[in-house]
C-alpha cells in the first residue's frame, strides 16, 4: 500500500451534501463531507451504522433513489470532471468502467433470474465493443483470478446456488473486470464468517496492489482498518470528524468519538478489565443538536460545544473537528 498526498487526488469530494425527504420534511444525512482519494492508496471511511457512510458512497456513484434522496450541494471531481454535473449517459459510462463499487449484500445486488456468466458478459459488453464469446472468455478469466472455485461451472450458476463467500467473489470480479481506477467497497465482508472475511479482504488488497488501484473501503470494523488502510476518515452524524494516516489515528486520535471507537476495540496491549462503550446513540437527522453533534455523548464537552459547531481543523497531515481535544488514554 502507498498513500501519497504529494500528488493530485484521483477523486476529490468537496462539501458534499445529501438530503432525504420524508413526511413533508427534508433532512440532511451527508453534511458537507470533503475527502480526497489519492492514486494507489486505500482510504477507509469508518463509523457506526447510520452515520452516512453508504449514502456518501451512493452519492459519489450517483446511485441514489431520487426522490426521496438527492444531492443538494458540493462536488465530486474525478480526473477534473464533476460527477455531480454529468448527464445520466455520461455517469453510466464511468460506473464500472473507471469507478466501480462492491455493495454490502451480493445476494440482493445480483439479479436472481440471470446466471453469473450472463451478468458478467453484459457488464463487459456494455462498456467494450467485443463479441459475446470474447466477453465470456474475459469473464471466466476474471472469476478464476478472484479465486472462485470451479469457475467454469459457477459461470453457469445462479446467485442462489452460491455460498456467501462465492457471491462476494463474484461481486469483486464484476467490480474489477473492466480494470477501474477506483474501487468503492461498502462493507464487503459484513455477512461473511471470520475465515471468509479474511480471504475476501486479502483478495481485495491483492487486486488493489497488482492493479495500482485506489480503494475507498467503507467499514465499521477498526480491526479491518488497521490491517488495510493507508489513511482513515472517521464519520459521525453525516460529517467527517477526523482524518489521519492510519498509524497516527490509532496511536494519537484527537476526536473523542474516534477515541471511544478505539477503546471499544479488543487489544491485548491495552491493560483494562473490560471493553468500554460510547454512551447514547447517534442522533436522528431531524433532531441534531445545535452545536457539536457529538456533544450529548461526549465526556469532555464544554459549554461552547453545545452552542457552536466546530470546524474541521487541519494540522500536521491530520484533521479533526473538536473544541476540546484530549490526549488519548487507551
Amino acid at each position: 500500500m502507498m498513500a501519497t498526498t504529494t500528488t493530485q487526488p484521483i477523486l476529490s469530494i468537496k462539501d458534499l451534501r445529501t438530503s432525504v425527504s420524508s413526511g413533508g420534511q427534508t433532512f440532511d444525512v451527508v453534511r458537507g463531507v470533503s475527502i480526497d482519494v489519492y492514486p494507489n492508496e486505500v482510504l477507509c471511511l469508518v463509523g457506526e451504522s447510520g452515520c452516512g457512510k453508504t449514502i456518501t458512497a451512493l452519492s459519489i456513484m450517483r446511485l441514489l433513489p431520487d426522490p426521496p434522496v438527492r444531492i443538494r450541494g458540493g462536488s465530486v471531481e474525478y480526473r477534473g470532471r464533476d460527477l455531480i454535473k454529468l448527464r445520466r449517459k455520461e455517469i453510466k459510462s464511468i460506473r464500472s468502467n473507471q469507478i466501480s463499487m462492491i455493495f454490502q449484500d451480493p445476494l440482493t445486488s445480483l439479479d436472481p433470474v440471470f446466471t453469473i456468466g450472463h451478468v458478467m458478459t453484459e457488464v463487459i459488453r456494455n462498456h467494450r465493443d467485443i463479441s459475446k464469446e470474447e466477453a465470456e472468455s474475459i469473464g471466466m478469466k476474471m472469476l478464476h483470478e478472484v479465486g472462485l472455485p470451479a469457475p467454469e461451472r459457477r459461470f453457469h450458476s445462479y446467485p442462489h446456488q452460491l455460498s456467501g463467500g462465492m457471491r462476494q467473489r463474484v461481486m469483486i470480479a464484476l467490480a474489477l473486470v473492466l480494470d477501474p481506477d477506483i474501487l468503492i467497497a461498502d462493507e464487503p465482508t459484513t455477512a461473511l464468517d471470520v475465515t471468509v472475511q479474511a480471504q475476501i479482504l486479502e483478495k481485495l488488497l491483492e487486486e488493489q496492489r497488482e492493479r495500482h488501484m485506489s480503494m475507498l473501503l467503507i467499514t465499521h470494523d477498526l480491526a479491518v482498518v488497521a490491517a488495510v488502510a493507508d489513511r482513515v476518515a472517521v464519520m459521525y452524524a453525516g460529517e467527517i470528524v477526523e482524518e489521519a494516516p492510519v498509524d497516527e489515528l490509532f496511536s494519537a486520535p484527537k476526536h473523542p468519538y474516534t477515541q471511544g471507537l478505539l477503546r471499544a476495540l479488543p487489544q491485548v496491549s491495552y491493560k483494562r478489565d473490560k471493553l468500554e462503550s460510547i454512551s447514547g446513540l447517534v442522533p436522528p437527522p431531524q433532531m441534531m443538536p445545535p452545536g457539536c453533534f457529538f456533544a450529548p455523548r461526549c465526556p469532555h464537552a464544554l459549554e461552547v460545544c453545545w452552542e457552536e459547531h466546530p470546524e474541521l481543523t487541519a494540522g500536521n497531515g491530520a484533521k479533526f473537528r473538536c473544541f476540546n481535544p484530549q490526549p488519548f488514554q487507551p
